[in-house]
């Protein structure tokens, strides 16, 4: 299935622990602490799935060791977006290198207690810290060595040194119990200050300053059971991915104490990648253990240690365009907006950066502080692996507040302090000019490792739409290369595409098996600078703001294009933003409709028609530049275009009559020409759409989508909706292009999204594991359960609330919808029959409710339609017409809601703003 690993689609039980101090099963635990320790594990097992493969410890040697890739004879293979392990040189396999390893003498076999753990965590470190010695020994013997093509200077690691620790570290993963390694490796040995008595105390981000702290490189855990170490090693891989977002691989090493084995375990956006094996009681196994720590010991830049060359997590190094990728725009980050909790998966970090006009790169200094936004640090807290990018919330502290005694979350820090290296990507897709983006002029940076499958798919929907109505505007987007101009991917650590995977696969952690999941590093970067819709300041605002978001998602659609757009799938909190400014956009429009004449076949006049219809595209005209809600009608209203109508219009057929949407009335939507009751304005309206109709008229499936299409268009004239667009709808890399979704394409049937936000079909197909075409119903559904998270979320959904019954029940809300999907449920069911309305709840609250409660039955009403309608289609073309019509059907509805609902939801924006 397409969806995305677990661990970033489903969150962690919001139970509150007793201040947990271990991640491990322990008899002194709370059953919430239990609870979530086995509920963490689980989560981890989820998110790795069958992705977990095995490799002779020469092969994990290899994929740890500094390398370059062989491209000089066949320069096209640097074009490779995944190239294997074999198209490297790598340095560990020089002669000279192999020699002096074994020349040099290392530790004696360990034999470990097979009955107890902890006894073995300090003759484990002992043994780590031996091989350590040794493999420093060798590198000082080649320092002087030619290696042609690498050159040995400072090492990465130039103390590495494990220690045994057993207790809790100083940071945690918000929502999630505190780690607590058996031995930690960094930069120095472990401490106690005998004085204060303190022990030194380690994280996985930075320590707070005037403390006894360190930094972890990589944690150690020792287990007498492979599966149980691989979950847990896993709850570390997460935190140094916590700490470090954009790395290609995370590092732990595995010792089972009851078999004497040891395993280099590698977590990595497609899965794990484990060493076979190492026997550390046999001389030859020690051997092999040496032999992968010197590839660590070789590591000297941070693409070695499976960095990124571009940034340093708060610079960054940027293509200027797509015209000129070879040039370079630097910009800084002050502000984290999302950073993805998971292991496996797309990994997603969302930063706010500002581009600088200096362009000295070594002048490059650290940025402040970054500040993690209000929704960024709740989002880690609440729903620690759900949110996709929730784009520039407005930040409120430079750390999230701590309260006294508890620990610190893990926060995204400063990767290295060393030189950053633009390498021009193969390909940079984007507007041809350079960004003007100067100053205080803020880029938002998305950093993401899409699946094969999706490769490319974000920047190519983003080309094609850019700038229009609700819809972000696309600066650059490329994919990350590394130094020698090879793609920064995970295919390295992945069997060799043309291999037998079986052969690779760990069986004992899975049975089943898949292709391996193939990533690359990619960057996209917008101009939109935005708020989540939880920060709407009222419910005419949050209403406003979800309408321009549904119009965008309509235009990611293109309907009418002559290559269909996609479907989003994947509506959620985090993809739905609050501009900061208003911005100027082409008017929103349904007219592109008339394109689809071209598919109609019944008068050789049809292109004709078709052709003079476009010729009437309302775009031509510009709106007035008003924000929506105000009196003036939208240029789709406008239309100077006319067509020749027939004196007597065709009805529809009985089979478009009985499948088209009722209004709430329940009675039929008219279809004679929308402006006969309309302003004096609206009579080429009138021509166009009747003109449309007549054409359409033989079509079961077309006509019904041109009504659907005009009563969209004269709700949005009623509204007053001008090119003055406040939201946007972001985030397309889970979308799914519309022109082969029904025949070829491998996202038919695989679910998508976030489950806190999709419809309760889409998230029953997601756990039992079942096939299910997503359709534009469950997308509107998806913005209902949005629009429901944004109001509960909304500081005001407590405000003036003085009732500690009133306030519990919100909280309960809020914890409810990121629950489970009867939890979720619960909440709607109060919402139709709580009396919300009539209640002492919020302003906010009460006015939004009758809304959601209108807006619910309606969608429901909307998807029994909608299923009536897609099983009579036997082809993809009446499939898609369906789909375009049921998706105008519902921004329609919603529109109309608005309208209706305006004096209300107006009053209650000025009654919130003292009536000004």
């Amino acid at each position: 299935m397409e969806s995305p690993p677990r661990s970033e689609i489903q969150p962690l039980p919001q139970s509150t622990p007793v201040k947990p101090t271990s991640s491990k099963v322990s008899t002194a635990w709370t059953p919430a602490q239990q609870r979530l320790q086995d509920e963490l594990l689980e989560l981890m097992a989820g998110e790795l799935g069958e992705q977990t493969w095995q490799f002779p410890p020469d092969d994990i040697a290899r994929m740890l060791s500094p390398k370059i890739i062989n491209a000089v004879h066949s320069p096209g293979e640097l074009q490779d977006p995944y190239p294997p392990l074999a198209r490297y040189t790598c340095l560990i396999d020089d002669d000279r290198v192999g020699k002096a390893l074994d020349a040099v003498s290392g530790p004696k076999p360990l034999q470990l207690d097979a009955d107890t753990e902890k006894p073995n965590y300090k003759p484990v470190a002992n043994f780590l810290n031996e091989c350590v010695s040794s493999c420093k020994t060798v590198y000082s013997s080649l320092r002087h060595v030619k290696l042609s093509p690498f050159k040995l200077a400072m090492p990465w690691f130039p103390n590495l040194v494990f220690s045994t620790y057993d207790r809790p570290t100083g940071d945690m993963v918000a929502g999630a119990p505190a780690l607590k390694p058996d031995i930690v490796a960094g930069g120095q040995p472990l401490k106690r200050n005998k004085k204060k008595k303190k022990k030194t105390v380690c994280y996985w981000s930075r320590g707070r300053q005037g403390w006894n702290g360190m930094e972890i490189a990589f944690a150690v855990e020792v287990k007498n059971n492979w599966k149980v170490l691989v979950k847990q090693a896993a709850t570390y891989a997460r935190a140094q991915i916590s700490a470090i977002p954009l790395r290609a691989f995370s590092l732990v090493i595995g010792v089972n104490h009851s078999t004497n084995e040891l395993r280099f375990l590698l977590y990595h956006r497609g899965g794990l990648t484990a060493s076979r094996p190492i026997r550390i009681d046999t001389a030859h196994g020690v051997l092999q253990v040496q032999k992968v720590l010197f590839s660590i010991i070789l590591w000297q830049t941070p693409q070695d240690a499976g960095l990124p060359s571009f940034t340093n997590g708060d610079n960054f190094l940027l293509p200027s365009s797509a015209s000129h990728p070879d040039q370079v725009v630097q910009a800084v980050a002050d502000q984290v907006l999302f950073h993805s909790l998971s292991v496996r998966g797309r990994g997603t970090l969302v930063v706010r950066a500002h581009p600088t006009t200096n362009s000295s790169r070594s002048s490059l200094q650290p940025a402040r502080q970054l500040r993690r936004s209000a929704r960024a640090t709740r989002a880690a807290g609440a729903m620690p692996h759900t949110l996709p990018m929730a784009q520039g919330v407005e930040p409120v502290s430079i750390e999230p507040e701590v309260p006294e005694g508890a620990l610190p979350d893990i926060v995204p820090r400063r990767y290295h302090a060393l030189p950053l290296a633009h390498v021009t990507p193969h390909t940079v897709t984007g507007p041809g000019h350079a960004s003007s983006a100067t100053g205080d002029a803020a880029l938002v940076l998305k950093g993401c490792w899409p699946t094969k499958q999706k490769r490319g798919l974000e920047r190519t929907v983003y080309n094609d739409i850019s700038g229009q109505f609700g819809v972000p505007r696309h600066r650059i987007s490329f994919e990350v290369c590394r130094e020698d101009g090879s793609a920064f991917s995970n295919a390295m650590f992945l069997p060799p595409p043309d291999g037998e995977w079986a052969s690779y696969h760990w069986r004992s952690m899975t049975r089943s098996i898949s292709e391996p999941d193939y990533r690359t590093l990619s960057v996209t970067a917008t101009e939109d600078e935005g708020y989540s819709l939880e920060r709407c300041t009222d419910a005419w605002d949050l209403s406003l703001c979800t309408l321009h978001c549904l119009l965008g998602w309509l235009n990611y659609m293109k309907i009418g294009n002559d290559n269909p757009g996609v479907l989003h799938r994947d509506i959620s909190i985090g993809n739905l933003v609050k501009l900061v400014k208003p911005r100027a956009c082409p008017s929103f429009t349904t007219r592109g409709v008339a394109n689809l004449l071209k598919d109609v076949q019944d008068t050789p006049a049809t292109d004709d028609l078709a052709n003079a219809l476009a010729r009437s595209d309302p775009q031509r005209e510009t709106a007035p530049h008003s924000l929506p809600g105000s009196q003036h009608t939208s240029s789709a209203a406008h239309s100077s275009g006319s067509v020749a109508v027939p004196a007597k219009r065709p009805s529809m057929s009985a089979h478009a009559g009985s499948t088209t949407k009722k209004a709430r009335s329940g009675a039929p939507v008219s279809t004679k020409d929308s402006g006969e009751s309309e302003h004096p304005g609206q009579t080429s309206a009138a021509n166009f759409w009747g003109g449309l109709k007549t054409a359409a008229a033989h079509d079961a499936y077309l006509l019904p989508l041109v009504v659907a299409a005009e009563r969209l268009e004269s709700a949005l004239a009623k509204l007053g909706v001008s090119t003055e667009c406040q939201a946007v709808t972001i985030d397309a890399d889970m979308s799914a292009f519309l022109g082969d979704y029904f025949t070829t394409s491998t996202h038919a049937g695989a679910v998508s999204g976030t489950p806190e936000f999709m419809s309760v079909f889409v998230r029953s197909a997601m756990e039992a594991k079942e096939s299910y075409l997503q359709s534009p119903v469950d997308d509107l559904l998806s913005f209902w359960y949005t629009v429901l998270w944004a109001t509960l979320f909304n500081p005001d959904a407590l405000k003036d609330l003085n009732h500690p019954t009133l306030v519990n029940q919100v909280k309960k809300w809020r914890k409810a919808i990121a629950g489970t999907t009867e939890e979720r449920e619960s909440v709607v069911s109060y919402l139709a029959f709580g009396r919300i309305a009539s209640s002492a709840h919020s302003v906010l609250l009460k006015v939004m409710a009758p809304l959601l409660v209108m807006w619910y039955t309606s969608l429901a009403e909307l998807g029994e339609q909608f299923l009536l309608a897609f099983k009579g289609c036997t082809e993809p073309r009446q499939k898609l017409l369906v789909f375009y019509r049921f998706a105008y059907e519902g921004v329609a509805e919603y529109a109309e809601l608005l309208h209706e609902r305006r004096g209300t939801l107006q009053a209650s924006s000025l009654a919130g703003h003292g009536g000004r």
